[in-house]
């Protein structure tokens, strides 16, 4: 038992709990998060965790302030909530960012579809189609694309209804054919619709990569990468010494979605000798994307050797993922087995 004579009063400041108490702030009513959001106060987690899975009556209520607060507040909730879902999955504040989305601040606009982008529902892959259609923005429509390209694989893999997924393909190849419409809306569409197989897609991939101004070939090349099929490889890895930087990062990253081990002496080339650390950091991730016991052995090596001090933080990030994925197989594994 502790004698309280030898507590010291100032015991939370003593073991340095004082800074961790005050992370436990008081539980938030819903009345409290709204007022909080109306006062223009700091955000606290708090607050916002009370208004997850919101009662129609909070959300009412929260479109009014949406009314009535300037945009840059609202744009500041909607950022801080996208956050905080991205990092916690036991919240869910879907139907507030569905209620954001048509606001006029446009990062506002972006932030809510960001928000949505773990939904399967058919329902939101309508909405985010009509919103195409309704949308000023070609940075919005870009980011709306980007946001349909879940559903696409769910059409690949037949998850989505036959229906559903005419009109979602339907809809991203009349955006790629249009030479009206702003390239990065394009582009994103041809991403997005990479995740496809056969003729057709390839053939619409081929075009632009052949036909297409700049933007449209680096979307070709990423599309490449989405569709895991081999067959892309060797175009891939003839841009690997591309003079354009972007144009080698976007060819690294595809050559690991095609999940094979035909990339991995070219991305580990890549890694060693490239000047730019962003294509490095991709032939990272393309080779941690991979994940064969090939591509982790590789990791190693360039870990252990500690010639690339700026991307050890990189090399251990990609090195704790496989472990993760893999339960640990190689560490398990005797030199025999090798």
């Amino acid at each position: 038992m502790i004698d309280p004579e030898i507590v010291p009063e100032d015991i939370d400041g003593v073991f340095g709990l004082e800074a961790v108490i005050d992370e436990l702030e008081q539980a938030y009513s819903v009345t409290d998060a709204l007022n909080s959001i109306d006062s223009q106060d700091s955000l606290s987690n708090s607050a916002l965790e009370s208004l997850s899975r919101p009662t129609m009556e909070t959300l009412q209520a929260l479109v009014l302030l949406w009314l009535k607060i300037p945009a840059g507040r609202t744009r500041e909730v909607i950022e801080k909530m996208t956050q905080m879902n991205s990092t916690d999955r036991t919240l869910n504040y879907q139907a507030i960012f569905l209620s954001a989305i048509r606001i006029d601040d446009i990062p506002t606009r972006i932030f809510s579809i960001r928000g949505l982008k773990d939904e399967d529902r058919p329902e939101i892959m309508h909405l985010f189609l009509a919103r195409l259609k309704e949308e000023v923005s070609h940075v919005v429509r870009s980011e709306l694309t980007t946001a349909l390209a879940p559903w696409v694989v769910a059409a690949e893999l037949g998850v989505l209804s036959t229906e559903d997924g005419e009109v979602l393909i339907t809809a991203l190849r009349e955006l790629v054919d249009d030479i009206q419409e702003e390239t990065d809306v394009r582009s994103a569409a041809l991403e997005s619709l990479g995740a496809l197989s056969g003729d057709l897609i390839s053939e619409l991939i081929t075009d632009q990569y052949e036909t297409g101004g700049n933007q449209m070939q680096l979307a070709a090349l990423r599309a490449m990468g989405r569709s895991a099929s081999p067959t892309w490889l060797d175009l891939l890895i003839y841009h690997f010494d591309d003079e354009d930087p972007d144009i080698r990062e976007a060819v690294a990253e595809a050559a690991g979605g095609l999940v094979t081990d035909g990339a991995l002496e070219p991305l580990t080339m890549l890694l060693e000798e490239d000047p730019e650390i962003s294509v490095r950091r991709a032939a990272i991730k393309a080779l941690t994307e991979i994940g064969s016991l090939d591509a982790e052995r590789i990791l190693q090596r360039i870990a252990r050797d500690g010639r690339e001090p700026e991307l050890a933080d990189d090399l251990e990030a990609a090195l704790d993922s496989l472990q993760i994925n893999s339960g640990g197989l190689l560490e398990s594994m005797s030199p025999g087995d090798e």
